[in-house]
């Protein structure tokens, strides 16, 4: 795959591709896939409130994608849920951008903060660090939380007003 493309709201017609992309990314289990795919799926629904999912293609096929929402019960809280880039994009800055275009789009909503949740394992070790090479700090650590050794990792960016 070559340079970026367009970055776009996810449509129904892109779940099976993006379903295949997350397929590639090592990282996610059988379960996560599904998990990702569903909330993918809600988000791409005309009208969803709760979650807003971007997607960005290369060489016209979807190479990342990120689904964040507004946290409930919360004032200017929002979730990022999900980020993943096609294997073969990595280090282009996809995900970079991603992340830019929806800090951006959440200070037009009022945003105050973002929360990440991710895994403890050294396999997200190159995940946690993404995170904190762009100002996520981690928040709080839950000890074996999704398994035996595998805790539950929040990180966390207040986002600056203007």
């Amino acid at each position: 795959m070559s340079g970026p493309g367009e970055t776009r709201l996810i449509q129904p017609t892109d779940l099976p591709a993006l379903r295949a992309l997350l397929l590639r990314v090592s990282a996610f289990s059988k379960d996560e896939v599904a998990c990702a795919v569903e909330v993918a799926t809600a988000a791409a629904q005309p009208g969803n409130p709760d979650y807003v999912a971007r997607c960005t293609f290369v060489d016209g096929e979807l190479a990342a994608f990120v689904v964040y929402g507004p946290t409930p019960m919360t004032q200017g809280t929002f979730d990022l849920y999900w980020i993943a880039t096609d294997p073969r994009c990595r280090g282009a800055g996809l995900a970079s951008a991603l992340v830019a275009g929806m800090e951006e789009d959440l200070r037009a909503r009022g945003a105050r903060l973002v929360r990440v949740e991710t895994s403890g394992t050294d396999g997200y070790d190159g995940t946690r660090g993404f995170y904190e090479a762009r100002g996520y700090a981690e928040a709080a650590r839950l000890p074996d939380f999704y398994r035996e050794g595998d805790d539950l990792v929040i990180l966390s960016k207040r986002l600056a007003r203007g």
